[in-house]
């Protein structure tokens, strides 16, 4: 049974910027009446020139979660049946590639994270830099995680910093975006979650992967989906089915040999802390001597405009 991906995962670095489109945001939604408003309100409607288009994936809610997320001002695309956080996920990236997305992103709806902070997550993707971004909370300011949630959250990073063979610091944020094409290409095996096979997907296919500090609150109202152990009886089979549906696209069933990882340094790459490449290539397997570096590049835009109730139609 393979362990690791098939190769190293292709750094951050130079590219093609994004091209014509919106940036979209969806927020995949359960029973969040109480706090989806106050998310909606928070994403910008303008990120570095570009209009921002808000939807809310409502995952078969029993409560007011759509009423209250096309009133604050987004688009509701509403599901039946809940049919958990996975699809919810996979039904909005679909969604935003149909709506011409030069970049996509979602969080949570339960203001955990803030959308203010979106220009941070798509500028490296709309400059080129990066494929699929993920928002890091423990690069960034934690205002309150549970003790055992915060030793889950390191225990499952540095898992998936193995198995991925890349510089992983935060391997749950529910904060992330991608470029159109990680969007259209993105593959999420299994519909109750989507953080690891999101993750193991699109490195695996080439896509240039970076972090970035965010802010984060442990939620105030409502509750997590996540329970350990059904958690973990959820995740980890899907995370070795979907190593070994990559091991198996290369025609290599086995695990690979990891000789050459032995003395390979790892360091985590951020951007704001901003993680680069030191080499131009982007070739699927990187050299040895390639590091990703951290320096301070980002800071925000004046173009970032907070979103009202009376948006657009």
């Amino acid at each position: 049974m393979p362990l690791r991906l098939p190769a190293p995962p292709v750094p951050p670095g130079p590219g093609p910027t994004a091209g014509p489109g919106p940036v979209v945001v969806f927020l995949p939604a359960h029973d969040e009446e109480a706090t989806v408003a106050a998310v909606v309100a928070r994403v910008p409607e303008l990120v570095g020139g570009r209009r921002v288009e808000c939807l809310v994936v409502d995952d078969g809610s029993g409560d007011r979660t759509a009423e209250r997320a096309a009133a604050a001002g987004a688009t509701v695309l509403p599901v039946a049946t809940n049919r958990g956080l996975g699809a919810a996920v996979r039904l909005g990236l679909a969604a935003a590639v149909e709506r011409g997305a030069a970049a996509v992103a979602f969080c949570d709806a339960d203001r955990e994270y803030d959308p203010g902070e979106l220009e941070r997550l798509v500028a490296p993707i709309l400059e080129g830099r990066a494929d699929y971004v993920v928002g890091s909370r423990f690069a960034g300011e934690i205002r309150r995680m549970l003790p055992q949630r915060r030793l889950g959250n390191l225990a499952l990073t540095a898992l998936l910093r193995f198995v991925a063979r890349a510089p992983i610091g935060d391997g749950q944020s529910g904060f992330r975006a991608l470029s159109r094409a990680a969007a259209a290409d993105a593959e999420i095996v299994h519909d109750y979650n989507y953080a690891q096979v999101l993750t193991l997907d699109l490195l695996a296919k080439g896509y240039r992967y970076l972090e970035v500090p965010i802010g984060y609150r442990f939620r105030s109202t409502g509750r997590s989906f996540v329970r350990p152990l059904r958690y973990l009886r959820r995740v980890v089979p899907a995370v070795w089915r979907e190593l070994d549906r990559h091991h198996r696209a290369r025609g290599n069933p086995g695990p690979p040999s990891d000789v050459e990882m032995a003395s390979r340094p790892f360091t985590v790459g951020l951007e704001g802390a901003d993680c680069r490449a030191s080499s131009a290539s982007t070739s699927s397997t990187p050299p040895s001597s390639v590091a990703w570096s951290a320096s301070s590049t980002w800071s925000p835009a004046t173009s970032t405009t907070p979103r009202t109730s009376s948006r657009r139609p």
